[in-house]
């Protein structure tokens, strides 16, 4: 009694006496075999499937059996094929097998020729479906996994965003601390930090490098909390020595902030500590030129005292646009690094946008 679970094959050739041998020494061996003359008959029992396994002669097909081979393959990409033939050249069997054949028996064959090649062929397939299975299985897991990992990172931005508003609040509260105490500062920290990201994002930092610098530069002057009001808020010019106090404020705003780990943090460290160092290496605290000074540093103080000129002080009344850009004009190269004043001076419309959307209380 031949097994129903035995693989079923379909045997196409057009010499009856070699599908008759091959079906004998495959049947003896409990595979199902079905014997078509023909690449016609051939195709309208495969449509009729399934099947595990095609022995096919080269010589079957008008055309070739390698068109057989081809057109079946490209049908059914899972259905091994063995193909027989009486050419015994390399390059033929080379072909075969570039095109998906699972075997490949020359003639004269004898019987376990082909019982090892249609065994070979259903086991690679075997190992195909297993594989394929396998795949499938990894590929559902990993949507799965991504479905579950995409909501974790969805939480952890959504606890991110909250700290960050946190540590925004808590950076606010400390900058208008030591700003605050004179009303005539008013928005200057928002102003500030907001220039410094624009500028920051026009000169090619990350959106989320942009906002990062946004909420670390308005604690670019921490340091003032050691500077005497009488000395911070000094209508008119400062005597040498006043003078020579106000410059210890980024080295101490660097001491209070460096303290920490925190990225946030580092990053206003090093604001706080380079704002006020000059492109020419005239700057105070540390007389740092160049691209020695951190871009972080260079931007946010094209971004201080653009504010500060364009602004009321205890010790000058507010500059006119005209007069403002002159003086960041007259900086580049000096003061300044011409190419955060020239981002400046390009959107400027832009920055002033920002500067009337904080203005400072009457």
């Amino acid at each position: 009694m031949v097994q129903t679970d035995a693989p079923r094959v379909l045997i196409v050739d057009d010499d009856e006496q070699v599908r008759l041998l091959l079906a004998e020494g495959l049947r003896g061996h409990g595979y199902r075999c079905e014997l078509v003359g023909s690449a016609d008959a051939a195709e309208r029992r495969l449509a009729a499937g399934p099947w595990d396994l095609v022995v096919c002669d080269l010589e079957a097909h008008p055309e070739s059996g390698l068109s057989f081979l081809a057109d079946t393959r490209r049908r059914y990409p899972k259905l091994p094929v063995v193909m027989v033939s009486g050419v015994t050249d390399v390059a033929t069997a080379t072909t075969a097998l570039q095109l998906g054949a699972s075997g490949y028996i020359t003639k004269p064959f004898e019987e376990h020729h082909v019982l090892i090649a249609a065994d070979n062929a259903l086991h690679r397939a075997r190992l195909e479906a297993e594989n394929d299975s396998y795949r499938a299985l990894l590929e559902q897991m990993v949507r799965e996994r991504t479905v579950a990992l995409r909501a974790t990172v969805e939480r952890l931005e959504e606890r991110e965003a909250q700290l960050r508003m946190s540590s925004e609040d808590t950076v606010k509260a400390l900058a208008r601390a030591i700003e605050g105490r004179d009303v005539e500062t008013g928005l200057h920290i928002e102003r500030m930090s907001r220039y410094t990201a624009l500028l920051a994002g026009y000169y090619g930092f990350s959106e989320a490098d942009c906002e990062l610098l946004r909420i670390a530069a308005p604690m670019h002057d921490v340091g003032k909390i050691g500077v005497p009001d009488g000395i911070l808020f000094k209508p008119g010019a400062l005597s040498v020595a006043e003078y020579d106090v106000i410059k210890q404020h980024p080295e101490l705003g660097y001491e209070i902030l460096a303290k920490s780990e925190q990225p946030l943090l580092v990053l206003a460290a090093t604001i706080a500590r380079t704002h006020h160092e000059r492109w020419d290496g005239n700057g105070y605290p540390h007389g740092l030129a160049g691209d020695a000074i951190p871009i972080e540093g260079r931007i946010a103080a094209v971004a201080d005292v653009f504010d500060a000129v364009i602004s009321r002080r205890c010790y000058k009344p507010a500059y006119s646009l005209e007069r403002t850009l002159q003086v960041m004009t007259d900086g580049r190269g000096t003061s300044f690094d011409g190419a955060i004043v020239e981002l400046l001076l390009d959107h400027i419309d832009e920055v002033m946008a920002i500067q009337e959307q904080y203005p400072d209380e009457d």
